[in-house]
């Protein structure tokens, strides 16, 4: 095999092995593993959720004192469980909008109102 030729396979390879590398979102939203570490707030600052990592989170807040949690998200659902618990529970995130998240289920309710929380990324 020549050397231009091999030049050219190689090449080939290395960009079909950089292309074929995950994509993450690079949109400045919650989904995007890098802008989604940091504190998020709700508007009435009564309740917060500090993302340590890609995979630690603390809720803080009035009506959680403070609680740390694992976290992961698939596709339309952030799923979270206590770090001493094996049950994990489903929030689906409703929209992600640059610096705001709305996520269902947040709050407990009698089944007639609105459950979710509104959160938006803190800028310091």
């Amino acid at each position: 095999m020549d050397s231009k030729l091999k030049s050219l396979i190689f090449i080939s390879l290395s960009f079909f092995i950089y292309s074929c590398n995950k994509v993450e979102d690079k949109e400045p939203n919650f989904y995007n593993n890098e802008y989604r570490i940091g504190l998020w707030i709700t508007p009435d600052k009564r309740d917060t959720l500090e993302f340590i990592d890609y995979e630690s989170l603390v809720r803080k807040g009035h009506f959680f004192v403070h609680e740390e949690y694992l976290y992961r998200i698939d596709g339309e659902y952030l799923y979270v469980r206590l770090l001493s618990s094996p049950d994990e529970y489903g929030h689906k995130i409703m929209t992600a909008e640059q610096n705001m998240v709305t996520l269902f289920n947040m709050y407990f309710t009698t089944g007639f109102g609105d459950n979710s929380g509104t959160y938006f990324k803190n800028k310091q």
